[in-house]
């Protein structure tokens, strides 16, 4: 073990040659399976699929659910189902091999970074959209209570929509805010759920059997949803009823307040941030083809439409024009660069 090869053109007479191998495969698999650049046809190719049996998939449970087609063409999601599995365990099992070729940092590590990417969000939904599957080749499990985990692979789809990707930045960032908020919101629900109980239990035991029951009362008006299966009757629980759906409101008001103004901010320091890319590049007048390349990356990562690039860009090179000359006396200013 550990020696070379006398002969050049073997394999065996670089010991780093393999090594080197799987990493440039590694690191190609990496960059199909990750949304597609411009240029890369085949990472397009590899997302239309994936979209497409996600998409299948998904109807395909909807359909199951209709018993006179489950029963007519059973074999049919039977065969589907088992095709749509194998495929998203392959692509799970090349993710989790590729991640150390990621960008971040955290996945880097061959041992940890590959346990720190099964812990991440769409990876922990990309487990969750096949485990259905295996469990009930080994348990007896009731296939309808499955249902509700293979449809989690609809969020399989964040991955191919930036809207998607820039609303997880904004609750990422706003976690705090919106974790206090939703702490406070139970707070809420529980104090309704108690007042509407002690008001109503003795008009109406049959409907406010305990505060648990009064509970889903509280929900429904705090959410100003109202089914009308529970009614406050008494003089007392309709005012307590109407001070809670007042104050349901402004709860509910609060983390969408959040959200929208989070946001609106995201979108402004990404604008911003590819702005003043642009304008770097455009210092001399001109964008070189590397500069163009780097601009390309920075718009992906920031999760920009090419349309609002490219809009940005041409506001960029007007603003640039306006600066070859003097606004006082019109002469063209002298280039910035030192020789």
């Amino acid at each position: 073990m550990g020696r070379k090869c006398k002969k050049k053109d073997c394999p065996l007479s670089d010991p780093t040659a393999n090594h080197r191998s799987r990493a440039r495969w590694r690191l190609r698999i990496h960059e199909i399976l990750e949304p597609a650049r411009p240029n890369d046809r085949i990472s397009k190719l590899v997302d239309m699929g994936l979209i497409a049996l996600i998409v299948l998939s998904v109807t395909a449970i909807i359909l199951e659910s209709v018993e006179n087609l489950a029963t007519s063409y059973a074999p049919i999601f039977d065969r589907l189902q088992l095709f749509t599995v194998s495929i998203f365990t392959i692509e799970y099992l090349l993710r989790l091999w590729s991640c150390p070729e990621s960008q971040d940092k955290r996945y880097h590590h061959p041992v940890k970074g590959r346990l720190n990417y099964m812990l991440s969000p769409m990876a922990v939904i990309d487990l969750i959209a096949i485990l259905p599957f295996y469990l009930s080749m080994f348990f007896n499990l009731d296939l309808r209570i499955l249902w509700l985990f293979r449809l989690l692979r609809l969020f399989k789809l964040a991955r191919y929509s930036p809207a998607i990707s820039i609303l997880v930045a904004v609750i990422s960032t706003e976690r705090i805010a919106i974790t206090a908020a939703v702490f406070f919101l139970g707070l809420v629900l529980v104090f309704a759920a108690t007042g509407i109980y002690y008001f109503e239990h003795k008009a109406q035991p049959e409907q406010f059997t305990n505060i648990p029951a009064a509970l889903w009362w509280a929900v429904v008006t705090v959410t100003t949803v109202g089914y009308g299966d529970m009614t406050p009757i008494t003089p007392m629980g309709k005012i307590f009823a109407a001070m809670v759906s007042m104050a349901g409101v402004s709860m509910i008001a609060v983390p969408a307040g959040l959200l929208a103004s989070r946001l609106t901010d995201e979108l402004r320091l990404r604008r911003e941030s590819y702005e003043d890319l642009l304008d770097e590049a455009l210092d001399d007048g001109i964008i070189s083809e590397s500069e163009q390349q780097t601009i390309e990356r920075h718009r992906q990562q920031l999760e920009l439409s090419e349309e609002e690039a490219e809009l940005l860009l041409r506001q960029a090179k007007r603003q640039s024009q306006k600066l070859e000359y003097c606004p006082h006396c019109g002469e063209k200013l002298a280039d910035r660069k030192q020789p």
